[in-house]
């Protein structure tokens, strides 16, 4: 690493140049986006629409929303994970539940 003042090489984890004097500025990481979570996030959403489907949508919202929330630390966005979650589960029960009545509705007219 270089001191941003003088110009001259310096130990990587020092806190002050050496030879100037002057405090290093450290770059902070900055994290990569969360793929996993935002196609969570978006299948999630799709699957509110989609659950007549066999909620397959719901399921695979469920999926990459849950591997993202478990992957959020080394990535930014970790919110779109955790709200990709908690929709693809709300959608999953919603469609579960109208399965279950359109299934009671058809074997009473059989």
């Amino acid at each position: 690493m270089y001191c941003g003042n003088c110009g001259r090489e310096i130990d990587d984890r020092a806190v002050v140049c050496p030879h100037c004097g002057v405090a290093v500025k450290r770059l902070e990481e900055k994290k990569s986006v969360n793929g996993l979570g935002i196609a969570g996030f978006v299948v999630s959403l799709v699957s509110l629409w989609l659950g007549l489907y066999f909620c397959i949508a719901s399921v695979v919202g469920l999926i990459l929303s849950a591997v993202a929330v478990a992957k959020r630390e080394k990535y930014s966005l970790g919110g779109l994970a955790i709200a990709g979650l908690v929709v693809s589960i709300v959608s999953l029960m919603i469609w579960v539940v109208v399965w279950i009545i359109l299934g009671l509705k058809m074997s009473s007219i059989i």
